[in-house]
């Protein structure tokens, strides 16, 4: 169909200008959708007690003003919501919660602000980022040696005292982050509140628009001849819009959900921040080297973050260790840690049994346990002579000898562990003892050496050869190694992932477009006006498209 573009004129004139009266009056009424908030529109003669300026939008609300008396002496503060006494009703009070009032305002006109905002999420990231450079929650003695003080400072600045007075070794509970954190779910309950639910609300409302000069004011409008609301209707329903009609106006819309994505990333925000926060207080931390086949009680080697933490119900349970190995690869560089753990309940019930590996932890009550470490507890031995009192008989097996971790002591470069294995008393008093050194760095390889310091050779666990040092006949069976776990009880983490996967949805969501369209049937004419929030070439496309499909004649009811 053929239609005509009108656009926006300056001060356009012609009738009286729409004002909106207080309530009570007998003109007709039409009802927000949802709010059921009442409205009417009436000429100026008719607004006597509220007069509203123009307003760039013609359906506007007015506000009854509350009206204060002079407080007659020895009597009270009359309103026109009532009256009252004391100090509630004196002027002193109204004067004390006004300034409340205006100063709450501007602390979320200042908390709304995009820019802080932005600030803030960029504090949180940073500081985040630093915690992730900087080792968490190690003991001192692991700072002193990473983090010397003087010439070998990082960056010549950063050394272990200052990185602990800056509490960078633990950077997430730290005052400083929960502050941060702090501000930026004040900020995001700001805009939200201030910003997205007002725009909400005006998205929610039935505007019918009765006069060409409201549409001119909405932008570019289309005037078709000879047109009907009814055809324009279904054809807009027919593309997914919600159609309203009253008397010579329609009001159309669709993608309303586009507005309430907003509210929802806000929401999922608010929800990571919660738990991030729930997990920092409410939680519990530790860790723990256990060696294989050894047990452990999980409440022994956990303590609480906060005064308000609570205990994880799998906190009694006691872990067994049943294997731990170390996968290479080709170069023979450490490819994976692998930890069989097994738990049993307080009455000794075993519940699960699973094999971890870094970045696949193992959970039970309340409790995760990863695999972070590792350390090497023992080295298992057979000696052969038959004259040693530590020779293999009938009735004897093999033995463990506990190997002692030698790394950071002078001298020694990278991870090592050594042991001894006594033959017999010095031959004078102060005499160095007699008998074999034993040096490993990994669990493929141990090293002997003989009393005099002097290299014997390299056996390697599990292959049966025996190796002669100072006399004895030696076999290395195994070495027994020492999983390192870090157990943590986070109460917050499945709020975090419920806000992380809300954050992707409403994310998905809040690029929906909101689309209004308007149209008034007035002297022969039919004004059509639409608008989006996004993609406005393509709505406009689709609006001309739709309207060109709107047939002249006459038309059967919508």
């Amino acid at each position: 169909m053929s239609h005509t573009t009108i656009y926006l004129l300056p001060n356009p004139s012609g009738g009286a200008k729409p004002t909106v009266s207080a309530a009570g009056s007998s003109k007709p009424v039409m009802r927000d959708m949802g709010l059921l908030s009442e409205v009417q529109i009436t000429s100026a003669p008719d607004l006597k007690e509220v007069q509203q300026p123009q307003q760039q939008d013609p359906v506007v609300r007015a506000v009854e003003p509350l009206i204060l008396s002079p407080r007659p002496v020895g009597g009270s503060v009359a309103t026109n919501g009532g009256s009252s006494s004391g100090f509630f009703s004196s002027p002193a009070f109204a004067q004390v919660n006004l300034t409340w009032k205006i100063t709450y305002r501007k602390v979320l006109r200042q908390l709304s602000s995009l820019p802080r905002a932005i600030a803030l999420m960029g504090l949180v990231a940073g500081l985040s980022g630093i915690g992730t450079v900087v080792p968490q929650n190690k003991g001192y003695d692991f700072y002193i040696d990473n983090y010397p003080s003087g010439a070998k400072a990082v960056l010549g600045i950063l050394d272990y005292q200052l990185l602990i007075d800056l509490q960078l070794d633990h950077i997430y509970t730290s005052w400083y982050f929960y502050l941060a954190i702090g501000l930026l779910a004040a900020s995001l309950a700001a805009c939200t509140t201030t910003r997205q639910l007002p725009a909400v609300k005006v998205a929610q409302r039935w505007r019918f628009l009765t006069d060409p000069a409201s549409l001119l004011k909405m932008g570019t409008t289309e005037a078709l001849p000879n047109a009907h609301l009814p055809d324009l209707g279904k054809l807009l329903r027919d593309k997914g819009y919600q159609v309203f009609c009253k008397d010579s106006s329609l009001y159309a819309f669709k993608g309303l959900s586009g507005r309430l994505g907003p509210i929802g990333v806000h929401a999922s925000l608010l929800l990571i921040l919660f738990g991030t926060a729930y997990s920092g207080f409410g939680g519990y931390h530790g860790s723990v080297m256990a060696p294989e086949g050894s047990d452990f009680v999980i409440s022994d080697n956990i303590k609480p973050i906060s005064s308000i933490a609570t205990r994880p119900d799998g906190a009694g349970a006691t872990m067994h260790v049943n294997k731990f190995d170390i996968e290479y690869r080709s170069d023979g560089s450490v490819s994976q840690f692998f930890s069989s753990l097994t738990v049993r309940d307080e009455d000794g019930v075993e519940h699960q049994t699973k094999r971890i590996s870094v970045n696949d932890p193992f959970r039970y009550g309340g409790v995760t346990m990863y695999q972070t470490d590792w350390s090497l507890a023992a080295v298992t031995l057979q000696v052969l002579s038959a004259d040693s009192p530590l020779a293999v008989t009938a009735t004897t097996d093999a033995f463990n000898l506990p190997l002692a971790n030698m790394e950071g002591k002078p001298g020694v470069a990278g991870r090592l562990w050594a042991s001894f294995l006594p033959l017999g008393k010095p031959a004078t008093e102060g005499a160095a003892p007699h008998g074999v050194s034993i040096l490993t760095r990994d669990p493929q390889s141990v090293i002997f050496y003989d009393s005099q310091g002097k290299f014997v050779g390299i056996r390697r666990p599990g292959s049966g050869k025996s190796i002669e040092v100072e006399g004895v006949q030696i076999v290395v069976t195994g070495v027994v190694g020492s999983t390192g776990l870090e157990i943590k009880s986070d109460p917050g983490v499945p709020w975090v992932y419920a806000g992380f996967a809300g954050l992707m949805i409403t994310t998905l969501v809040s690029y929906l477009s909101h689309s209004q369209v308007w149209a008034l049937k007035q002297d022969g004419y039919m004004y059509v006006v639409g608008k989006t929030n996004r993609a406005t070439l393509a709505f406009d496309a689709e609006l001309s498209e739709l309207l060109e499909e709107v047939p002249e004649g006459a038309s059967p009811a919508l």
